[in-house]
């Protein structure tokens, strides 16, 4: 699809934008872009979700959905390339304006696409605010994804860590900008029946204390670092009850270490969930035990929302969400002990506890509706557009909405 010569605006019915990914997983980026895809203005917008892998839980949240086409390109293992051509055949009888991918190696597919069929707008998420530890195959796939960003209109992060995170690869300034994660009310949002059915079922008695995680099972998440915080944890408070809500590749190896350390009667492996809302509603404290690849998080997001006092690490995008002493604590990354006597410290001060959880709400009010992030993407879209000649007929014009941290793409 060819842009037009300036000074020649081509007047669209609609936006068609698609929003690609690996698969649609339970994960932080994968419920972001669900919710991007549902929010949309769709008197304005068509929207096409393309998974690289099919069969995962969130699709269910797409499927029949007014505005939205869900497909998969069933991508056949690590070295299927061919999926380069068929995202841009699909990109071109689709007739798509904006191409904006999530996650590697969505981003490096959609890109070359987008190139490949002469998509008008390519819009790079990054959803990390840190990444220290990689494979070689995603550093192989990020050194490409750089170079392709240097043809794209923006890169989006939803954290200034994110921000910076992609200006020290190099990406130029004037592309990136923030937009951080929304929260659909539904997800903070819980009645007294499901809290209590909750309870029951994970037979926590009136008045113990809860310490919990929301967050997948992987080792970025450094669950090896809050089991031995636990540990700590239950020796100083010993009624207290640790939940694990998410699952993930190293649930095996967690469960076993859990044994280990003798936690097994005190520490419980919820599994994955879609409606995390209820367990939330049950801890006292939500901890963040995160060592690498946080932005901007959701399950911080929700748990402020709910009004939870939290534990977080000061890394990636953690910062910007949890003001250390203000609206949660911050403790260092790996370093249980720390973590373990910022717990310990709340569950024995329910004043201080519930001062943080009041002031976390305030801030998840102030600045993280799930309203603010669409439309602060619909403006970015209807710009961006606008810059290579199209207009969308029942606006006339884009939208002035401001992205936060600003964008200046190219």
């Amino acid at each position: 699809m060819r842009a037009t010569s300036p000074g020649q605006p081509r007047f669209l019915e609609k936006i068609n934008v698609m929003l690609a990914i690996d698969d649609l997983t339970m994960g932080g980026a994968e419920r972001q872009l669900v919710e991007l895809a549902r929010g949309l203005d769709k008197s304005r917008f068509r929207v096409d979700v393309v998974t690289l892998f099919p069969g995962r839980p969130l699709e269910r949240e797409l499927e029949g959905q007014p505005g939205i086409e869900l497909s998969s390109l069933h991508r056949r293992g690590k070295f299927d390339f061919g999926i380069l051509l068929k995202l841009a055949r699909h990109l071109e009888r689709r007739r798509i304006h904006i191409v904006q991918p999530y996650l590697t190696p969505a981003i490096f597919f959609a890109l070359g696409a987008g190139l490949l069929a002469r998509t008008p707008v390519k819009i790079v998420t990054e959803r990390s605010g840190l990444r220290s530890e990689t494979r070689f195959g995603e550093n192989v796939y990020r050194f490409c994804e750089d170079r392709l960003t240097r043809f794209a209109d923006a890169a989006i992060a939803n954290s200034k860590a994110g921000e910076a995170f992609l200006r020290s690869r190099g990406i130029s300034p004037r592309k990136t900008g923030v937009i951080y994660n929304g929260v659909n009310p539904e997800r903070v949002t819980v009645t007294g029946d499901e809290v209590a059915r909750t309870r029951a079922r994970l037979a926590l008695k009136p008045g113990q204390p809860v310490v919990g995680v929301v967050a997948s099972l992987t080792p970025a998440k450094d669950y090896p670092s809050f089991l031995r915080a636990a540990l700590i944890i239950a020796e100083a408070v010993p009624e207290t009850r640790f939940l694990i809500v998410g699952d993930g590749p190293l649930r095996g190896e967690l469960e076993a270490e859990t044994a280990r350390l003798g936690l097994s009667d005190t520490v419980t492996f919820t599994g994955q969930d879609a409606r995390v809302a209820p367990y939330l509603a049950c801890f006292d404290v939500a901890v963040l035990p995160s060592k690498d690849y946080e932005g901007c998080s959701n399950f911080l997001l929700e748990a402020m929302g709910l009004g939870k006092a939290a534990v977080a690490t000061d890394v990636g995008g953690n910062p910007e969400l949890i003001e250390d002493g203000e609206n949660g604590v911050l403790v260092p990354a790996r370093n249980p002990e720390r973590l373990a006597d910022a717990v310990i410290t709340l569950l024995r001060d329910p004043a201080t506890r519930t001062r943080l959880a009041a002031a976390a709400q305030r801030r998840f009010q102030a600045g993280f509706s799930l309203q603010a992030m669409v439309q602060q993407y619909e403006a970015l879209y209807e710009r961006l557009l606008q810059r290579h000649g199209y207009v969308l007929r029942s606006e006339g014009a884009a939208s002035e909405a401001p992205v936060r941290e600003g964008v200046r793409p190219s």
